[in-house]
C-alpha cells in the first residue's frame, strides 16, 4: 500500500501514473493512496485505490467534505485513517470506520507511539487504543480493519523499529486481539521504510504487508522494492 500524502501537482501525477504503468503488479496486492483531488485519474487503474480520509457524515450535504458514498461510487475500496498527520480524534475514527463499512469501504486503521520506547511500553499503549477503538464497534465493522502500525518517531525518518522487537511487538497484538476478540486482521507495517532498508522487514513473518509513505513518491522505488518480496 501507497500513501502519496499530499504530494504530487497536476502534472507530476501524470506522470506518476505513466511510471506505474510499467511496474507489473499482477503478483502483489497493489494499494494507491494518491490525494482525494485524483482519485479520478486513477478510475481504470488495474490495481485498487485508497481515500487517505472520509467525512465523519454519512448522508448531510456538507461544503467541503466527501462522503464515504461518493468514495465507493469512484471504485475506492479503501480508507486510511488515524494517521498522525491527519489529527484526527479517536470519536472521529470510530465514525469514519463505521460510515466506511456502511458501504463496503475497507479501513487501514494506523496506530503506533509517539516517542520510541521499548517494546512492552509500545504494547500496552496499542492495546489501549485498540481496545477504545473497538469497543465501540460493531462485529461487522471490527472485521472490517486492517492495522498499519506505523511508529511516529519513524515516519519520514529514514529510520525502521528493530525489526526483531516490530515482530515480536506484531505478534503480540496478533495474540491480543485473538484473545480478546477473536479478531486475525492484516497487520501492516510502515514508518521509515525506503529501499535500502526495505531487505530487513521482508523475513517477518509476523508483518502481512508494508505501508509506504515519502518512498513511494517515485515509481522506481515501488518496482525496486517489489523485487525484493
Amino acid at each position: 500500500m501507497c500513501n502519496l500524502k499530499s504530494n504530487k501537482t497536476l502534472k507530476e501525477i501524470l506522470e506518476y501514473k505513466k511510471g506505474l504503468q510499467k511496474i507489473g503488479f499482477n503478483q502483489v496486492h497493489f494499494v494507491l493512496f494518491p490525494s482525494n483531488l485524483y482519485l479520478s485519474f486513477f478510475y481504470d487503474a488495474p490495481y485498487q485505490l485508497g481515500s487517505q480520509n472520509v467525512s465523519i457524515y454519512e448522508k448531510e450535504s456538507v461544503t467541503g467534505e466527501v462522503l464515504a458514498s461518493q468514495l465507493k461510487s469512484m471504485k475506492v475500496e479503501f480508507v486510511l485513517l488515524n494517521h498522525v498527520e491527519a489529527n484526527e480524534t479517536i470519536r472521529d475514527v470510530i465514525l469514519k470506520i463505521k460510515n466506511a463499512t456502511k458501504v463496503g469501504l475497507k479501513v487501514v486503521l494506523c496506530m503506533g507511539e509517539r516517542k520510541h520506547q521499548t517494546m512492552e511500553e509500545t504494547l500496552e499503549e496499542l492495546k489501549t487504543f485498540l481496545k477504545e477503538v473497538l469497543n465501540a464497534l460493531t462485529r461487522l465493522e471490527q472485521e472490517n480493519l486492517l492495522l498499519a502500525y506505523e511508529p511516529v518517531w519513524a515516519i519520514n525518518s529514514g529510520n525502521i523499529r528493530e525489526p526483531n522487537v516490530l515482530n515480536s511487538l506484531v505478534k503480540n497484538v496478533k495474540i491480543f486481539l485473538q484473545k480478546e476478540y477473536d479478531l486475525k486482521p492484516i497487520v501492516l507495517y510502515g514508518g521509515g521504510i525506503n529501499v535500502k532498508n526495505f531487505s530487513k522487514l521482508t523475513k517477518l513473518d509476523n508483518i502481512d504487508g508494508y505501508l509506504l509513505g515519502n518512498c513511494a513518491n517515485n515509481p522506481e522505488n515501488i518496482s525496486k522494492i517489489l523485487e525484493n518480496i
